[in-house]
């Protein structure tokens, strides 16, 4: 027997669960690299597929669109072929850039770190 799930408790939980998580950062608190990286991630995947036209599009468009399809069904397999590569090498700089990113930050704390240090031990020789 199935377990019937009760929507509204379901929407209740989601919606507690989305006010709980961390509100995403402004674009003032961003560094120009975490706006680059999160433009980057933001579009990173590429598609092959053409989307249709729209229902009232001119009909030379459809002409283009019917035209294009044709095209790419010829070349499938290169064309899959190279876009698969490119989306793997987006998703490489995308994950290596958010990595730099990340080390940018640990490399700012331990610099914070070292110049609170300095501060300390030039006030520690002034006492002596």
């Amino acid at each position: 027997m199935a377990q019937e799930i009760d929507i509204a408790q379901e929407l209740a939980e989601l919606r507690e669960r989305v006010r709980r998580a961390p509100a995403p950062a402004s674009d003032a608190d961003l560094t120009a690299l975490q706006k680059a990286i999160a433009n980057l991630n933001a579009s990173w995947y590429i598609s092959a597929t053409l989307p249709p036209p729209a229902p009232n599009a001119p009909l030379t468009w459809r002409a283009v669109y019917f035209a294009k399809r044709v095209a790419r069904r010829v070349m499938v397999e290169l064309l899959n072929t190279v876009v698969q590569q490119q989306n793997a090498f987006n998703l490489h700089v995308a994950r290596a850039l958010t990595e730099l990113a990340a080390q940018e930050t640990r490399v700012d704390a331990l610099e914070k770190r070292v110049a609170e240090m300095e501060r300390k031990n030039a006030s520690a020789q002034e006492l002596e």
